[in-house]
């Protein structure tokens, strides 16, 4: 009966779809983030990114998109996490790109 039930569990639970946290991360100076940022953002200055990530938990599968003013930044930074193991980090470019795909993600 325990085995039976124990494998209707975890055949169930295989089949959920869990997905993990998408980070956005904005990767200009605190400055620039106190002026204008893309709401749900989260702020790290591209100088940071790798100790700041790890600090904040997120695992090396989780999707890290990041953006700066012009893609600069965040390109550095992708590629930073990237050499630290991090597997799905995307540079979406400038601020007004950001804002666009989260736009995007809302409609």
């Amino acid at each position: 009966m325990w085995m039976r039930t124990g494998l209707l569990i975890g055949a169930l639970l295989s089949s959920l779809n869990v997905s993990a946290k998408e980070w956005l991360i904005d990767v200009r100076t605190a400055e620039e983030y106190s002026a204008e940022h893309v709401p749900g953002a989260t702020h790290i200055d591209y100088q940071q990114v790798v100790p700041e990530v790890t600090k904040l938990g997120i695992s090396k599968q989780e999707p890290i998109q990041l953006y700066c003013r012009s893609g600069r930044r965040a390109e550095i930074a992708r590629q930073a996490l990237m050499q630290h193991g991090f597997q799905r980090v995307t540079n979406l470019g400038s601020v007004a790109a950001a804002q666009t795909k989260a736009q995007g993600r809302e409609n």
